[in-house]
């Protein structure tokens, strides 16, 4: 039985192709004196699908407008059916690309391109788990179990020798600064008078 295209609840009208391609995503990594290279495989890429058409009446072209450019703008993910991936478990799609073309020297067609790329939900981030922090209670328990809860930790500590007055040195030099900078402002009196 023949399952018609279907994305989000628009079903498009008047296919020309449809083209589906798979790949695998191949770290290829060169090894000196080894001919050839080795490939390490990191999994299957997002299914793709590729439809082609065109519609030839403006009702049409509405509903194409309407319906599948706003499950486009919005960039959620949409169901997706069609024969082509029968097999491939491939439940929901996002509208990669939409490409829309009229020409004028048909004006009464309208033809579409629609990419769809296979939607994978991305995994839950790992949580706060029902047995978070019971570790640290373990390591809690610890001191208290040997008895390091009632040992004095400062007065472990050697005495430090006090250090004293660190500006003691400067005080004659800041004295003499201060001294000398009193007088400045009697400096400038002839110029006041001169200037009036």
């Amino acid at each position: 039985m023949l399952v018609r295209p279907v994305i989000g609840s628009w079903e498009p009208k008047n296919i020309e192709r449809i083209v589906s391609w798979e790949n695998r995503r191949l770290a290829v990594l060169p090894s000196p004196g080894l001919s050839g290279d080795l490939h390490q495989d990191l999994g299957r890429g997002a299914l793709t699908v590729e439809i082609t058409g065109s519609l030839s009446t403006d009702e049409a072209r509405d509903e194409l407008l309407k319906d599948l450019r706003e499950q486009f703008l919005a960039g959620e993910p949409v169901d997706f059916l069609a024969d082509i991936v029968k097999d491939s478990e491939l439940e929901q799609v996002l509208i990669e690309a939409l490409d829309l073309e009229e020409r004028a020297g048909d004006p009464d067609l309208f033809r579409y391109r629609i990419v769809l790329r296979e939607y994978t939900e991305p995994p839950e981030p790992p949580g706060l788990g029902a047995d978070f922090g019971l570790d640290v209670d373990a390591d809690l328990g610890l001191d208290v179990d040997l008895g390091l809860d009632l040992l004095d930790i400062p007065g472990l500590m050697p005495d430090i020798p006090a250090i004293g007055d660190l500006l003691s040195p400067i005080k004659p030099a800041a004295e003499e600064l201060k001294s000398a900078l009193s007088t400045a402002g009697s400096l400038l009196d002839p110029l006041n008078d001169l200037l009036g």
